[in-house]
């Protein structure tokens, strides 16, 4: 069963409350400013760590700016960038300078090898999502959780692995990958055609769900234990 503890209980009460203060349309227009003016921030703070250069824009983010060149109006809480495995180091030592910059520690999520595969940061409610993507023959593999009362389930997914290319949005240079179109079909599929009824459980390229064997992904004040030992007994994490 999924464990609630005072860490995650918190931090629901933060997301919570921005998730209901985003369906009131009066206040709509200035949650986004806020969420633009974060996204700002983070880039300026990475910028200064061994990060800069070594992530970049996918998701629901590349397909906001792809689609109708701003963030989506209904995704304002939620940003998703993705690290190669080979630098998830430079992640992990850009942490200090993130949090430093306003953001908070969300959550750490660890796969059932042991691995983490996804850091979380916060800020006015909104998370901003760093996932880990491993190499695959010619594809980048990469992990999300459905978390649910009585289990959470890993699931585990593709994207074409691609080259990144720089581009501009929101008044900041990002990367994204050089093919944007190729990846948000692998995801999306008709990625142009808006669908209110998607969720990221209807991924196209989802290969495996299993139940995790971890009851929560809370993350610890500090760093330590953020590259994730295969073998470690799940009760450690």
């Amino acid at each position: 069963m999924a464990k609630l503890t005072v860490f995650r209980i918190r931090h629901l009460m933060i997301t919570r409350s921005a998730e209901s203060l985003s369906r009131v349309k009066a206040l709509q227009p200035w949650l986004m400013r806020r969420f633009v003016a974060d996204l700002r921030d983070l880039n300026d703070a990475l910028k200064h760590t061994e990060l800069d250069g070594h992530y970049w824009v996918w998701s629901g983010l590349l397909l906001g700016w792809a689609r109708d060149g701003a963030v989506l109006s209904h995704d304002c809480l939620d940003a998703d960038f993705a690290v190669a495995d080979r630098d998830f180091q430079r992640l992990v030592a850009a942490v200090p300078a993130i949090v430093r910059a306003g953001f908070r520690c969300d959550r750490r999520f660890v796969n059932s090898d042991g691995q983490v595969t996804e850091l979380t940061f916060l800020r006015h409610g909104a998370r901003f999502e760093f996932f880990r993507m491993f190499p695959a023959d010619g594809r980048l593999r990469y992990y999300m959780y459905s978390i649910k009362l009585k289990e959470i389930t890993q699931v585990e997914a593709f994207v074409p692995e691609q080259e990144t290319v720089p581009f501009s949005f929101l008044g900041r240079t990002w990367l994204k990958p050089k093919d944007h179109a190729l990846e948000l079909r692998s995801v999306y599929g008709s990625w142009e055609v808006p669908d209110p009824s998607w969720s990221y459980l209807d991924t196209l390229d989802l290969k495996a769900r299993r139940v995790s064997p971890y009851p929560h992904f809370d993350w610890r004040d500090g760093t330590a234990a953020l590259t994730g030992d295969p073998g470690k007994h799940p009760s450690a994490h």
